[in-house]
């Protein structure tokens, strides 16, 4: 990403992250993104070490600034594979069928909310 771009994510972080995260670590982990690039908050969980619950702030925040914008994946609960993407909630099946197991799972259990980065200026 651009210094543009990180310099919002690293006034975002600031104002979301007030429990003595390394912010740095945390813009320097988004430096690497591009406009395309899937980012899933898990990672953002497991590397940093960070609640859940923080993460998703920290992306609605960043997509309010326009940096992100979210989709839910649905994804097959007994194989992991990814199935698709949504846009709206509304937009998701009441069900889909995995293509790898070929097993009819419910949409909304079986799907995450993820983000896309949108602005890389």
């Amino acid at each position: 990403m651009l210094s543009n771009t990180l310099s919002i994510i690293g006034k975002t972080i600031g104002q979301q992250l007030n429990n003595g995260s390394d912010t740095t670590a945390v813009i320097d982990f988004f430096r690497n993104y591009k406009v395309g690039m899937w980012v899933y908050p898990g990672v953002l969980k497991r590397r940093f070490s960070l609640d859940i619950g923080t993460v998703y702030a920290l992306f609605a925040a960043l997509e309010r600034e326009g940096v992100l914008q979210s989709y839910y994946e649905m994804y097959c609960s007994h194989c992991q594979k990814s199935i698709g993407t949504a846009v709206l909630f509304n937009q998701l099946p009441d069900t889909f069928e995995c293509e790898i197991c070929h097993s009819e799972l419910p949409a909304l259990e079986n799907s995450v909310v993820i983000y896309k980065v949108i602005r890389d200026d």
